[in-house]
């Protein structure tokens, strides 16, 4: 199996429309409003169940007033599900024959930047053109109680050779 490279938030450069690394996904917890906002990239080895990587996360309060701010890091590898697909604009990350729809899923671990962490699971859903998988673009959070679920945002994965 291949590693595959992740990133939880790309930005489109709209002159270009190139894929660059960079911008943010939010997920939304539909009972209370909140908000989670992430970024981040890292790696995963399905065939030997190992990832890493990490980002950073803002959680805001339904009124929108900021609860906390974070990092969060990589733990532990649950799952991955390839979507194949293929990114139909130029791509500034890698190669565009590299580039898959699929579903990641993380065990991870918040830092507080007041203090104190929380382990939660992300879900990476990246969906190209060509998928063989059906999943919504972004990511999907669960901490605690919040169960957050895709708000805006894009993913991308390349399956490295």
């Amino acid at each position: 199996m291949r590693r595959i490279l992740f990133l939880v938030a790309i930005g489109l450069v709209a002159l270009a429309a190139t894929a660059l690394a960079g911008g943010a996904d939010v997920a939304n917890d539909a009972a209370t409003g909140d908000t989670f906002t992430l970024t981040g990239s890292g790696d995963a080895e399905p065939a030997e169940h190992e990832a890493a990587g990490g980002g950073t996360i803002v959680h805001h309060f339904a009124n929108g007033r900021p609860d906390s701010t974070g990092v969060y890091v990589v733990t532990g590898f649950h799952g991955w599900q390839p979507g194949g697909g293929q990114l139909p604009i130029p791509d500034g990350i890698g190669e565009v024959s590299e580039t898959s729809s699929g579903v990641l899923t993380l065990a991870i671990r918040i830092f507080r930047a007041s203090g104190g962490f929380s382990d939660a699971t992300l879900t990476v859903n990246c969906r190209l053109p060509g998928a063989t998988v059906d999943v919504e673009e972004g990511i999907e959070l669960s901490v605690g109680a919040f169960n957050a679920k895709q708000n805006g945002g894009v993913t991308l994965f390349h399956l490295q050779k």
